[in-house]
C-alpha cells in the first residue's frame, strides 16, 4: 500500500523512454524526409551561383525532354531565376550520366535526380526538383 505512489511515479517517468526504445528497436517508426532527391557528395568548379547540371553521354535519348524540363523549371523559379544557372556537362568523375545535379555556388554537389525518356516521369522529377531547389534557395544567402 505504501509503495503504490512510488511505483506509479516510477512508471510515469520510466515507461515513455522504454516504449520509445521498443518502437525504435523494432523499426516501427520511420522518420519523415522532406527532400525528394538523392543526397550526393563531391565538388565541381565554383560558379558563384546555384547550378542545375544536366549530365550527358553520347547516346542521349533523355536529353531533349530533360532540357525542356530544366528550361520550364528555370522559368518556374520566378524572381529566383537569376540565382540559378542551367548547365550541361559530360559524364565522368563524380558526375553520372542520366542525372540532373544541384550544385551550390562554391561548387559542392548537393542532390541528384534521375532523368527518364518518359515525359510523365520527368514531370514528377521536375516537381520534386523545384520543391527542393526552392527550399535550398530560401535558406541560402549565397548565389
Amino acid at each position: 500500500m505504501k509503495h503504490k505512489p512510488v511505483l506509479g511515479l516510477m512508471a510515469v517517468f520510466l515507461l515513455p523512454p522504454l516504449l520509445a526504445a521498443l518502437v525504435l528497436s523494432q523499426g516501427w517508426f520511420t522518420p519523415g524526409v522532406r527532400s525528394h532527391g538523392e543526397w550526393v557528395q563531391g565538388n565541381i568548379s565554383a560558379a558563384g551561383q546555384w547550378r542545375l547540371v544536366l549530365v550527358t553521354d553520347e547516346p542521349c535519348d533523355y536529353c531533349a525532354p530533360a532540357k525542356r524540363m530544366l528550361n520550364n523549371l528555370d522559368l518556374a523559379l520566378g524572381r529566383d531565376e537569376a540565382r540559378v544557372m542551367v548547365t550541361e556537362q559530360p559524364a565522368g568523375g563524380l558526375l553520372e550520366a542520366g542525372f540532373v545535379y544541384i550544385a551550390d555556388p562554391p561548387g559542392l554537389l548537393v542532390m541528384r535526380y534521375p532523368m527518364a525518356t518518359d515525359a510523365g516521369q520527368n514531370r514528377h522529377t521536375g516537381k520534386a526538383l523545384l520543391e527542393d531547389l526552392r527550399r535550398l534557395l530560401k535558406y541560402s544567402r549565397s548565389g
